[in-house]
């Protein structure tokens, strides 16, 4: 008597969830960087557009006067652009030199985020600088209000 039996058996089973729970498993832990990642590209977008925004102004009326994000954005796409950076948990900063004659943007980023504290920014400025930095652009020399302000500290791509 031939028997013809189809299936798997328990063994088999067991073996195929294992192998689909450590893959998931993989999946879970990477999902949370990829997240973080994925806000700061949205961040570095914004920010993208902002220097444009602040060219354009600059093109306009030979300074930055009114160029900020508060307490009235100016231009008026500053307040949209404020908000998709803060929906990606950073915060735009904007600092106009005294005189009107350089200006800076900036955000902390996700990547490497303590709590609230940064660690790393993107920065742009009206000197033609943009990228990642781990120097504050906060600093008093840096992306302030203050006669030497309105550049980003060194800025890697």
């Amino acid at each position: 008597m031939i028997f013809n039996k189809k299936g798997f058996t328990l063994i088999e089973l067991l073996v195929v969830i294992a192998i689909i729970g450590i893959l998931a498993s993989i999946v879970l832990v990477s999902f949370p960087t990829a997240t973080k990642k994925a806000k700061d590209s949205r961040i570095v977008s914004a920010l993208a557009q902002t220097r444009v925004l602040m060219e354009t102004l600059y093109a306009n009326q030979a300074s930055y006067a009114g160029f900020a994000v508060s307490p009235t954005p100016n231009p008026s796409e500053m307040g949209s652009l404020g908000t998709e950076v803060s929906n990606n948990g950073g915060t735009l900063q904007v600092a106009v030199q005294t005189g009107n004659a350089a200006a800076c943007a900036y955000s902390g980023l996700n990547d490497g985020k303590s709590g609230t504290t940064f660690t790393k920014w993107y920065c742009v400025d009206s000197a033609g600088h943009a990228g990642f930095t781990t120097v504050s652009p906060d600093a008093d020399t840096y992306c302030r209000p203050t006669a030497t302000g309105g550049v980003c500290p060194t800025v890697t791509g």
